[in-house]
């Protein structure tokens, strides 16, 4: 049992922090996840790896154009923008002097492929995505092998930010580096090969050669059952072995209680097993005695609890509203004893 004491307006407050939680998923668990990752000019398939690849009827998807809308502007042959939209989500001085365009090392041979896109739920990144935490990993790339060689012995691409001594066999990496670009790690200079945009969950591949690249990684294989002669599709090697991994953004607020006790506040306890006890007996009609029980609290404190040097223990903080409803409960981790001589302060703190 316990008393009421209203809380001051100061006493009560909340405070914010921003939690990061780690995530890491390979490439057959994106659907389970709900990460879409496909190229902007189709439309998204959450069966690709079963059903095979889109077909030129789904090549409708206005994915591409709301891209370009949302993030990148439309630039004159001066390179001065002519068209935008209310707000680019720049993320630092870097994208807002306009280093981020749609046709970053765009080849004129290929023509205008349009960007691979990624693009990650709320509920896994938060708020947003912690910048330079973001991470592509390819363990394996041979079924891609053809994409970057052909590439660079074509002439569409210097090297794409991939080294000499490159191994189709090798892992590398794609990372983003912290101010909303991503590039191949590694390269010297960096090779930036697209856009991530924090706040929203979205990776944008705009360099040819990665689009095609992850087109390549990301292709179903068909395969026939030797049973039934059955054709289906699997992913490929390299998709399976692709992961991507980050650290989400949580705010977590803290609602804070400062519990302020006078040193003539609360001395004396409520709890019923400091009354002394007696006997009671309960007779029936007949006056006879129907029956007699010990240990009733008669309403007068035990002797053990009348001394002055006793204290009571605080046990348990209760937090009620306006209408007197029990909203929170706080346990102590030990009993406190209530000091009779200075002014105490339970702070309760309550994460939300």
């Amino acid at each position: 049992m316990g008393a009421y004491k209203k809380l001051n307006k100061q006493d009560a407050y909340i405070t914010t922090y921003t939690a990061h939680k780690p995530w890491a998923m390979f490439g057959g668990d994106f659907d389970s996840y709900g990460i879409q990752a496909f190229n902007s000019a189709q439309k998204y398939n959450p069966t690709l790896q079963t059903s095979g690849p889109l077909s030129a009827a789904l090549n409708k998807s206005y994915t591409a154009q709301s891209l370009t809308q949302l993030y990148y502007p439309t630039r004159s042959a001066a390179g001065e923008i002519i068209s935008h939209s209310f707000d680019y989500y720049y993320q630092t001085t870097l994208t807002l002097s306009g280093s981020r365009t749609y046709d970053k090392n765009r080849s004129t041979i290929t023509g205008d492929l349009k960007p691979y896109l990624i693009s990650i739920p709320t509920n896994l990144y938060g708020v947003n995505i912690r910048p330079g935490s973001f991470n592509i990993s390819i363990g394996s790339i041979g079924t891609a092998a053809p994409v970057i060689t052909g590439y660079i012995a074509d002439g569409y691409t210097s090297n794409g930010g991939i080294g000499t001594n490159f191994n189709v066999n090798s892992t590398f990496k794609i990372l983003d580096d912290g101010e909303g670009s991503i590039y191949v790690s590694g390269s010297t200079p960096k090779y930036i090969i697209g856009d991530i945009i924090y706040p929203h969950g979205i990776v944008v591949v705009t360099d040819d050669l990665y689009i095609s690249f992850f087109a390549a990684i990301q292709a179903p294989i068909r395969v026939t059952d030797p049973l039934t002669l059955k054709r289906y599709y699997v992913s490929s090697e390299t998709w399976q072995t692709t992961e991507i991994s980050f650290n989400s953004s949580h705010p977590i607020f803290t609602h804070n209680y400062h519990c302020r006790i006078r040193e003539s506040e609360y001395n004396f306890t409520y709890n019923p097993t400091a009354l002394s006890s007696s006997l009671k007996t309960v007779y029936d009609n007949n006056g006879s005695i129907y029956s007699t029980s010990s240990a009733v609290a008669n309403g007068v404190l035990n002797n053990k609890v009348t001394g002055s040097s006793f204290q009571p223990y605080i046990t348990t903080v209760g937090l009620y509203n306006d209408a007197n409803q029990l909203i929170a409960v706080g346990k102590m981790t030990r009993p406190i004893p209530k000091s009779a001589n200075t002014e105490m302060t339970i702070i309760v703190k309550i994460d939300i």
